[in-house]
């Protein structure tokens, strides 16, 4: 493999695409005999681990945020392939020829490829029995090797100065050793500091030969066994036919096919390029003032009031989390306490080198057609509580409708007299209720108690 981070990458991107966490692996929760290892050297041998060239193997699932709610009457408002409801398993494989992922549930099997010499991927839902074809058109991109400089400055010197700083809102160790899908691996655990959270720790098995994650795990506080799981149930380095990422939908099938120009992002790349070509570095001064104007987009409440078109509602008699800042967001990304698009602010501190994002991020969107919209953030770090807010329009109160028609799923709860829907998971949840001409949204990984008690005293 040209660079090692194809496949940590391939990993991640595995994972939120089936959003699959899973099942007891086989062989987990063994000892094995692994060298002692800090944190830090972990880290940094993972980022310095030679590229392994393939990954392939069986996986497994499991997803226990919202318990057993197969028999919900609107289960059949969900995809059939829904993690949400079914755990299930599957096979990787992954290499420079392409991607392959197939999954096993309790709604149907999915399939998605990506083959790099034929440029195409496909993606096939036998519940749906559809399959969507994607086409790279235009001149294949240039042979290049991937730069990994970053790599040789992640020492275990420079990764323990990360952690020291990220010590405040988490710690960072090597739990222990286990044996997953038959491979020695070490277990690397992230813990919160906050006391408040209901999030316990998240792990991480890494296999102590080849660095690559083998296994996830999120636990809830207190709790024995995990939340969410996904992993190697076997695994494999060994080389992968290229015939492997062929793929030929079945007869009978729905196909649709979806074109994308190469020629036009390779193009669109080379313009941004060219932008950016002959900026000078900016000066010392240009980022403390660029500092400063990211700081200025920090808002206290009675600024934010200022920003939108509703009376803002916030937390009156809660003094578990105090407030921290706010932040007011429009079509063209997050506000000043002036009004003025951050992003607009940063280009006349750092000039044409920021001009391209600056003009994605004015173009309308329609995605605050009621507005700008605030966010109030109350306590710190994983314990901390969001309260978003926007003027209710009639589009958003049809959306709201659509959710109230899945109650079973939902749940309900009262705040301030009025009857609101909420999500609780063992890692936290949601509340969406409405307050005059407004919608709030209150969440966090907390306890659903401390989360109503909270949005109670919203008003």
């Amino acid at each position: 493999m040209r660079s090692r981070a194809l496949i940590l990458v391939s990993l991640i991107v595995l994972a939120a695409v089936i959003l699959v966490v899973g099942v007891a692996v086989a062989g987990a929760g063994q000892s094995s005999s692994l060298p002692t290892i800090t944190p830090s050297e972990l880290l940094a041998r993972m980022a310095q681990a030679k590229d392994v060239g393939a990954v392939s193997g069986d996986v497994a699932w499991r997803n226990d945020l919202f318990g057993d709610i197969g028999a919900a009457t609107e289960m059949a408002q969900l995809p059939a392939q829904s993690p949400l409801t079914s755990s299930g398993s599957g096979r990787v494989w992954m290499s420079d020829a392409g991607v392959k992922v197939e999954s096993q549930g309790g709604g149907g099997d999915q399939v998605v490829v990506v083959d790099k010499a034929e440029r195409t991927a496909w993606i096939y839902d036998s519940a749906q029995n559809t399959a969507k074809k994607i086409v790279m058109t235009g001149a294949a991109p240039a042979e290049t090797t991937s730069p990994a400089p970053v790599a040789t400055f992640l020492t275990p010197a420079t990764i323990a100065l990360c952690l020291q700083r990220l010590a405040p809102i988490a710690t960072v160790d090597v739990a222990g050793q286990t044996t997953v899908a038959g491979r020695s691996a070490y277990e690397l655990r992230m813990t919160p500091v906050a006391k408040d959270t209901a999030l316990g720790y998240v792990q991480a098995a890494i296999d102590g030969t080849t660095m690559v994650p083998l296994q996830l795990e999120v636990y809830a506080k207190g709790a024995a066994q995990p939340v969410l799981r996904f992993g190697f149930t076997s695994v494999s380095y060994d080389a992968i036919d290229p015939a492997t990422f062929a793929f030929t939908p079945p007869a009978g099938v729905t196909v649709t096919t979806k074109s994308i120009d190469g020629d036009a992002l390779r193009a669109e790349a080379e313009k941004a390029k060219q932008a950016h070509q002959g900026n000078a570095a900016p000066t010392d001064a240009q980022k403390a003032e660029a500092q400063k104007q990211v700081r200025s987009a920090l808002l206290t409440r009675e600024q934010v009031q200022k920003l939108v078109p509703y009376t803002l509602a916030w937390a009156r008699d809660d003094t578990a989390r105090p407030f921290r800042w706010g932040y007011v967001f429009s079509d063209g990304g997050p506000l000043t306490a002036s009004g003025t698009p951050l992003m607009k602010e940063l280009v006349a501190v750092m000039g044409a080198s920021l001009a391209p994002l600056s003009a994605q991020s004015g173009t309308e969107t329609g995605l605050m057609a009621g507005g700008p919209a605030s966010v109030l953030l109350y306590g710190n770090g994983f314990g901390a509580i969001a309260l978003a807010q926007t003027r209710t329009t009639p589009d958003l109160e049809k959306q709201l409708q659509q959710l109230r028609k899945t109650s079973q799923i939902l749940g309900t709860t009262t705040i301030g007299g009025e009857k609101a829907l909420e999500l609780g998971t063992p890692l936290g949840g949601v509340i969406v209720w409405q307050q005059d001409d407004a919608t709030l949204v209150a969440g966090g990984m907390v306890s659903m108690s401390d989360l109503q008690a909270f949005a109670s005293s919203v008003r």
